[in-house]
């Protein structure tokens, strides 16, 4: 259907749109502009708007038995059926059902996020979701640029600043543990409470984690704030220090020697049997929040909104 501008076309809305369609259908102004709500002079007006943009079509004729289309309007039923179709899905937009959605979502986080939130999100989604497809990518200095642009739908991260634009839900509370093999010497100097206190754990060799913090890499050693410097211990250098980018396999090189690593409980208890290893709270290393972001540009999105409410129910 082409309508010229010089018949008015530029006036012609959607709410005019359907009232025509309505009037095709009933094959009657009066009861079509009841259904739209509209008095009779304001149904008269807009069908001799409608008729204008038309090249003065009249539209409906009259018969022996009532109202006709005419020829023209007959041939626009159709279009005007395709036209209003579409612009209910443009407006409406996709409808986000889990049971049958078959969207990708990528999560960007450590291999801690993934260990400690991912597992609980992929066993949820192969039961309520089993069309959707979770890519896990890793936290980069670039995961904020990637959820600005679209390239990742929701990130993990702990309770640091954001930017604006960025939105963020806190998970859970998190603590520290050190980890050691389950016969260390050190195990005798456990309290009452089975601690050991940090001052001694300190003074021993130690694994540490690097990470990406957002913008450059960081060396994770809380146990360093209580003494016993490691280069101390050690006469100077980083002889006796193992430092990995890996929380999971962290535990894994205490296996035959004295370090110690001091880890998140979540994951210590994820790996304690695995490695062999004994977890120590450690309470003098306090904790911080976990939390997943997002951007604005998936703030108000069905299939995103799903999301972050079953990773949030995942950790409940």
């Amino acid at each position: 259907m082409r309508i010229s501008d010089d018949h008015g076309v530029g006036h012609i809305d959607i709410r005019a749109l359907r009232f025509l369609a309505l009037v095709l259908e009933l094959r009657n102004i009066t009861r079509a502009g009841e259904v739209m709500g509209l008095s009779q002079p304001a149904a008269s007006r807009l069908l001799a708007q409608l008729r204008r943009a038309l090249g003065d079509d009249p539209l409906l004729v009259r018969t022996r038995t009532g109202y006709v289309p005419t020829v023209r309007a007959a041939r626009l039923i159709p279009h005007l059926a395709e036209t209003l179709a579409a612009t209910d899905r443009l407006f409406s937009g996709d409808r986000f059902d889990p049971a049958t959605s078959t969207r990708q979502v990528r999560v960007a986080t450590t291999d801690y996020g993934s260990a400690v939130v991912l597992t609980g999100l992929a066993r949820d989604l192969a039961q309520s979701a089993p069309g959707i497809s979770l890519e896990v990518r890793p936290w980069t200095t670039h995961t904020l640029d990637d959820l600005e642009s679209g390239h990742v739908d929701v990130a993990l991260y702990t309770d640091d600043p954001l930017p604006a634009g960025f939105h963020h839900q806190a998970l859970f509370e998190e603590r520290f543990a050190c980890v050691v093999r389950h016969d260390h010497p050190v195990l005798a100097h456990r309290d009452r409470h089975g601690h050991v206190a940090a001052a001694r754990l300190a003074r021993l060799p130690r694994v540490r984690l690097s990470y990406i913090d957002g913008t450059r890499t960081e060396i994770d050693d809380p146990l360093a704030a209580f003494g016993g410097d490691i280069l101390a211990a050690f006469g100077g250098g980083t002889t006796g220090t193992f430092t990995t980018p890996y929380f999971l396999s962290g535990p894994l090189l205490l296996t035959g020697s004295d370090h110690v690593l001091c880890i998140t409980r979540r994951i210590a208890d994820l790996v304690a049997a695995m490695a062999g290893v004994v977890v120590l709270d450690l309470p003098e290393a306090g904790g911080f929040t976990y939390c997943m972001i997002w951007h604005d540009r998936t703030d108000t999105d069905d299939g995103m909104t799903w999301l972050r409410r079953r990773i949030l129910a995942g950790v409940a």
